[in-house]
């Protein structure tokens, strides 16, 4: 695991990938559109059944890596860790010339951008932090990797400018205060 930028951005192997795929593949083939603002989204976003080991996985990931869920941050709570949870994941198709307007998640804690397939000079994930925008390029090696970083951090996808498909699982975690 390696942090892109301290505290914003963490880009980490994806342990239980083999069920993340599988869940993906089921998403992409059921078809069942996520719904979101057409002039933001791409084209192909399918909502997902959230993987446990996966959700598992992040969780702990997440919490062992930010702060944001714990008293420093002016969250009070007892093992605040273990009540993240994933509220929606969906999985991404992406074809030449789709790209994701810049947004953030505000109804969310954290998010995260897993890769599935993706290829070399594949568009990249941009985001944008105090004013300053940084890229991160995304090729061959991303794939089983996941960007994780806090909701309101506002980011996009540039425009995919090569013709194989990238496969791309997104998704929004928050702090549950009725899970124990």
């Amino acid at each position: 695991m390696d942090w892109l930028v301290q505290h914003k951005l963490l880009v980490a192997y994806i342990e239980p990938f083999a069920q993340l795929e599988e869940y993906a593949f089921k998403a992409i083939e059921r078809k069942e559109p996520v719904g979101d603002d057409k002039l933001v989204s791409i084209k192909k976003e399918y909502s997902m059944d959230v993987p446990p080991e996966f959700e598992k996985w992040l969780c702990h990931t997440i919490d062992t890596h930010f702060d944001l869920h714990k008293p420093q941050c002016g969250i009070v709570g007892n093992n605040n860790g273990k009540r993240l949870r994933i509220i929606k994941m969906w999985a991404n198709e992406m074809y030449k010339g789709d790209q994701h307007q810049p947004h953030m998640h505000q109804y969310s804690l954290y998010s995260f951008s897993c890769y599935i397939r993706s290829t070399n000079d594949d568009a990249p994930f941009y985001f944008i932090d105090n004013n300053q925008g940084q890229a991160v390029w995304i090729n061959a090696d991303s794939q089983g990797h996941a960007l994780i970083f806090p909701g309101t951090l506002i980011h996009t996808v540039y425009p995919k400018q090569t013709e194989d498909v990238r496969i791309s699982v997104s998704g929004n975690v928050i702090l549950d205060v009725d899970k124990t």
